[in-house]
């Protein structure tokens, strides 16, 4: 941390042209310091707009005062207005990410020997000999049926006999 600057008087005071003051600190330093920036108040409407006004410039208790009243601190005339603080930086908020385009797919890579080489490099399996199919065992509901005939109706048996 840097320690504040200490605090000084002025000790001698002569207005120039153009709110331009020469000036005498405690501490030794001689300076010409223009003052503009620091008498845009409504106070210090007479200090800058009368030359005269602004030559009546004195010290009074180791402060630049003028007739009216106004005053510059020495400090001020000495070391410059204070620096205001850093700002904190702020993470700003990222964007959101647009949605992934999804990758395409791999496309297949094509061979590039003709198809008839390839076909020539496969050897085809040899063909396997069938299976001989079981015989059928028939049924004996079946068997059963075909040896036993319908009976014949009723009514053309009585015909039959008659």
């Amino acid at each position: 941390m840097v320690e504040p600057p200490r605090p000084v008087s002025v000790v001698s005071v002569v207005a120039l042209n153009d709110l331009h003051l020469q000036l005498d600190f405690d501490d030794g330093l001689s300076r010409t310091v223009d003052v503009t920036p620091y008498v845009q108040g409504p106070h210090y409407k007479q200090v800058r707009l009368s030359e005269k006004f602004f030559k009546t410039a004195h010290i009074e208790s180791g402060t630049v005062v003028w007739d009216n009243g106004v005053m510059l601190d020495a400090d001020l005339l000495r070391y410059g207005p204070p620096k205001p603080p850093k700002p904190e930086k702020v993470k700003a908020a990222k964007p959101a990410k647009p949605a992934a385009k999804p990758k395409p797919k791999a496309k297949p890579v094509k061979a590039k020997a003709p198809a008839k080489k390839i076909a020539k490099a496969i050897k085809p399996a040899k063909k396997a000999k069938p299976v001989a199919k079981p015989a059928k065992a028939k049924s004996p509901a079946k068997k059963v049926a075909k040896a036993i005939k319908p009976a014949k109706p009723a009514a053309k048996a009585a015909k039959k006999k008659k």
